[in-house]
């Protein structure tokens, strides 16, 4: 198989940097949030046994409305969120928003293991 075609099929999630478990995969633009978002999650015990990702990109939310985006992969495959951790995923959300984004427009996706949305 020729070098070039190996490389075109490979996922390309962005840089990538670990803290423990943790794997954050990140565009150039969201660079500065990495470092303080890994220090959230393991101030906060949320870094799991398990090597686990995320994925922190931007979006033009309109061009005066930038926003930040955090990816998560859901583990068990389902294609919806139980109620329970839906609430969870908003308290997280609301959090990052609030301590990391300082009130910056901030979401959180939940995805599959290729960072593809799924319906939650």
């Amino acid at each position: 198989m020729p070098l070039g075609l190996l490389i075109s099929c490979q996922a390309s999630y962005g840089e990538k940097y670990t803290k423990g478990n943790l794997e954050i995969f990140y565009t150039e633009d969201c660079s500065k949030y990495v470092e303080p978002v890994a220090d959230y999650f393991e101030t906060n015990n949320l870094i799991q046994e398990k090597p686990h990702s995320i994925q922190l990109t931007s979006s033009s939310m309109g061009s005066e409305n930038p926003g930040f985006i955090m990816k998560m992969i859901v583990s068990d495959n389902k294609q919806s969120i139980p109620e329970d951790k839906k609430y969870n995923i908003s308290s997280l959300e609301r959090d990052l928003k609030t301590k990391v984004y300082k009130d910056l427009n901030f979401r959180i996706e939940i995805c599959n293991e290729n960072f593809v949305p799924i319906d939650s």
